[in-house]
């Protein structure tokens, strides 16, 4: 069996990869800068071999599927990430994968208030319309958005978010990628579609003071307004419209507490239960570390 994993650099997809590696998988891993494929070279996964390549480029993408059994699809929130998943779909209908796992977003629909919502709605669309047997994964707010942050938090170990007391049921996004793994090698000619969480909701609060707890350092949250989150998301290098995006995420969708809602579908799936704010914590207890040093 041979997978092909888009996005093989990014949060989820680099996990994938090593996840299927470990389990004796091969891989085709894509990537679109020759910097992020030395990476993944340098990291000496077996089995994996790595494509550079351009997912926009409508000729390339259809040479990434051959010998490939079953896809893991992710894209970066770019203004082509409609059109390179619609390829990559329609490459892989034609050349009769097996699988294809996606992963997406809640609430997917055409009015959706977040246009991220809107284009993983018309990909699924696509998807469905594809033939192709899948599995659509929509997993809760991820616990690595964190770590974007940390160079926002301040002196007294404080992070200004935009979220108020809402409760999330976070997720490690190592529990995605098991998630994903087991898909995509199943065998199922079943379509699914996954809800995934994490164990329990929290709010930002609740999660920084279990993460300052591991790694030695009081953290907590400060409310922000959107005004404000959006002038320093884009200072910190985002455009206007994923600003706008992902301040509504925050603000009108988090706030309110519909992130909340916990599923077993980890679990169910993987057979272990999925992973703490603690696991996370420890994982990632360096970079909390880093952070603090450099915002002293």
């Amino acid at each position: 069996m041979k997978v092909l994993v888009t996005g093989a650099s990014g949060t989820v997809g680099r996990l994938v990869v090593h996840t299927l590696a470990e389990r004796g998988i091969a891989v085709r891993g894509v990537v679109r800068r020759p910097e992020s494929a030395a990476a993944l070279r340098a990291r000496n996964l077996p089995g994996v071999e790595v494509a550079v390549s351009d997912l926009s480029d409508e000729k390339g993408v259809p040479a990434l599927l051959d010998g490939i059994d079953a896809v893991f699809l992710v894209t970066a929130n770019v203004a082509s990430q409609l059109a390179q998943e619609q390829q990559v779909i329609r490459a892989a209908s034609t050349a009769g994968v097996q699988r294809l796992v996606k992963l997406s977003v809640g609430g997917a629909s055409p009015d959706a208030p977040l246009a991220l919502a809107r284009v993983h709605y018309a990909a699924e669309q696509e998807l469905a319309a594809s033939g192709l047997v899948h599995t659509v994964l929509r997993p809760a707010f991820f616990m690595d958005n964190l770590l974007q942050f940390i160079p926002w938090i301040d002196a007294s170990g404080k992070l200004p978010l935009p979220t108020g007391d809402g409760a999330m049921a976070m997720i490690h996004s190592r529990d995605i990628a098991d998630v994903a793994a087991v898909e995509l090698t199943s065998g199922s000619t079943e379509n699914h579609d996954l809800v995934l969480t994490g164990p329990e909701a929290l709010t930002i609060d609740q999660a920084l003071s279990r993460v300052g707890a591991i790694v030695g350092r009081p953290l907590s949250h400060i409310d922000a307004t959107r005004e404000d989150f959006l002038r320093r998301y884009i200072e910190s290098g985002n455009t206007s419209e994923y600003a706008e995006d992902i301040a509504t995420l925050y603000d009108g969708i988090l706030r309110p507490g519909y992130g909340a809602t916990i599923t077993d579908t980890v679990e169910k799936t993987t057979g272990s239960a999925p992973r703490t704010i603690n696991d996370f914590a420890r994982d990632h207890a360096a970079d909390f570390a880093l952070g603090a040093t450099a915002n002293d």
